[in-house]
């Protein structure tokens, strides 16, 4: 591990999407949302997120988030491997201070890849850095 890789991600984010043009596909995603909550409603370690029935912020189609911790990691991705639709593309993260790196470099995705709205990123990190400057390694090393 180099000295600029984090020692531990703590917090990740899977983001769903979905062709928010075609109702059936909104509501194939509405079903797979509603899938993780009930699979996983005994745990305290995944959130379900708002669902966005359009595009959103840098994410380019219709979306969903869960946010889960590395204590769940080996169970949500995985189940997320088989579980999903086909027609569902999903993104899957760390939480560190890089918008920019979380969702590029640090990212997996389980289907099709899809571009997302870099400058959103980077304006974010550059506000996050603008209001703390003292942890500008930070950025790049968690």
């Amino acid at each position: 591990m180099s000295d600029s890789a984090p020692r531990a991600a703590w917090r990740f984010h899977s983001h769903a999407y979905f062709d928010h043009a075609a109702p059936e596909r909104v509501e194939e995603a509405r079903a797979f949302r509603e899938l993780i909550r009930r699979t996983f409603a005994a745990s305290p370690h995944i959130d379900v997120r708002a669902f966005h029935a359009a595009p959103a912020g840098p994410h380019p189609r219709g979306s969903f988030e869960v946010l889960f911790t590395r204590e769940t990691f080996a169970d949500y991705v995985p189940w997320l491997m088989f579980a999903r639709p086909a027609a569902l593309d999903i993104l899957v993260h760390p939480l560190t201070r890089s918008q920019v790196l979380d969702h590029t470099a640090r990212a997996l995705w389980l289907g099709t890849p899809l571009s997302l709205d870099r400058s959103m990123l980077e304006a974010e990190d550059a506000r996050s850095l603008e209001a703390h400057p003292a942890s500008k390694n930070a950025y790049l090393s968690s």
